[in-house]
C-alpha cells in the first residue's frame, strides 16, 4: 500500500471536500486537527505510479496543490490503523452508528438501536453530514409513522449505513442500490455483522434509472450530489407513493434554494411541503408528498 500526502492551504479545504463527495468512490481524505495546524490531503493506492497518476489527475482541478507531495509505503497494519482514524461514533436520539471495533466500549442504552460498520476510505461512513441528515429524516418519519408497513430506498447507499439502520427501526421493506459494485458488497457485509440476514435488506448494483425502474416506496432517501438528482428528479419523484416522502442530501447550503424551486416545481402537483435543513455546508430538502 502506498500513502501519498501533502500540506494544504486551508482556503482548498472545502473545496477539495466538495470536489471528493461528487466521486463514486474515493481513495483520498483530508485530515485537519484543529485551526492551528496546516491540513493535510492525503491518499492510498495500490502503487506509486496509481498515487502519481491520480494525484495529476486532482491537480487539473486544483493547480495550487503543487507538487510538493512525499509518497511512503504502508503495510497492512499501517493501513488499518490509519483508516480507522476516520471512522468515529454517531448518536442522533437513540440511534448509534458504532464502529465495529468499538463494539465493546461503547454501551449502548437499553432501548437504542446501534449499527456496527467497518468501511475502507472509499465508502460511506456517517462521518459526512449528509449522511447524517438522511439518517434524521429517517428517524422523524419513524416517529410519525407505523414503519411495520412501510418500504424504504436508499438510492446510493454507499456502505448501507442507511438502509440497514430503517432495518433496525422496523422498516418492513428496505432497499438499497449503488451504482459501485463494491459498496453493495460492504453493505451486505455490514448486514451480516449486524445479524441482519442476507434477504432481509435487498442491495443492488444499479444507478439511479436501473434502481428505481418500476419501484415505489412510502420514503425514498439519496445521498447524491445535486447535480445528479436534478438529472434524475422525474425518476425520484415518480418513485415515491402517495403521501411518501422523498429526501434529498448531498446539497450545498449554498445551493439548497435553487434546489428547492427546482423539485418544488417539479412535483407542484403532488406537493405537501418542502422544508430544507443545513448542517454546517451541507443541506438536505424533505419534500412531503400529497
Amino acid at each position: 500500500m502506498i500513502k501519498i500526502s501533502l500540506k494544504i492551504k486551508n482556503a482548498l479545504v472545502q473545496p477539495l471536500e466538495d470536489a471528493l463527495c461528487e466521486l463514486t468512490r474515493s481513495n483520498w481524505g483530508i485530515e485537519k486537527v484543529d485551526d492551528k495546524s496546516q491540513p493535510e490531503l492525503f491518499g492510498y493506492f495500490d502503487g506509486v505510479q496509481s498515487a502519481k497518476t491520480e494525484f495529476d489527475r486532482l491537480s487539473v482541478k486544483f493547480p495550487e496543490l503543487g507538487r510538493e507531495y512525499e509518497i511512503e509505503n504502508i503495510d497492512d497494519r499501517d493501513w488499518q490503523n490509519e483508516y480507522k482514524k476516520f471512522l468515529k461514533p454517531w448518536q442522533y436520539e437513540n440511534l448509534h452508528w458504532i464502529p465495529i471495533w468499538m463494539r465493546s466500549e461503547i454501551p449502548v442504552p437499553a432501548g437504542h438501536k446501534a449499527l456496527y460498520f467497518d468501511a475502507g476510505l472509499a465508502f460511506g461512513t456517517g462521518d459526512h453530514p449528509t449522511t447524517r441528515l438522511c439518517a434524521m429524516s429517517m428517524l422523524d418519519y419513524a416517529r410519525q409513522h407505523d414503519v411495520s408497513r412501510k418500504r424504504l430506498i436508499d438510492a446510493g447507499c454507499g456502505s448501507g449505513i442507511l438502509a440497514l439502520s430503517a432495518k433496525l427501526f422496523g422498516f418492513q421493506d428496505v432497499y438499497g442500490f449503488d451504482r459501485d459494485p463494491e459498496a453493495v458488497r460492504v453493505s451486505r457485509e455490514n448486514a451480516a455483522r449486524n445479524g441482519i440476514a442476507p434477504n432481509a435488506v435487498k442491495f443492488s448494483h444499479a444507478g439511479i434509472e436501473k434502481g428505481l425502474e418500476g419501484e415505489k416506496a412510502d420514503i425514498i432517501l439519496a445521498n447524491i450530489i445535486s447535480d445528479v438528482l436534478c438529472i434524475y428528479a422525474d425518476n425520484l419523484i415518480g418513485a415515491v407513493r402517495d403521501g411518501g416522502w422523498l429526501v434529498l442530501s448531498g446539497i450545498l447550503a449554498s445551493e439548497n434554494g435553487k434546489i428547492l424551486k427546482f423539485f418544488a416545481d417539479k412535483c407542484s402537483d403532488r406537493l405537501l411541503s418542502c422544508e430544507p435543513k443545513i448542517l454546517g455546508e451541507w443541506s438536505r430538502l424533505e419534500i412531503r408528498m400529497k
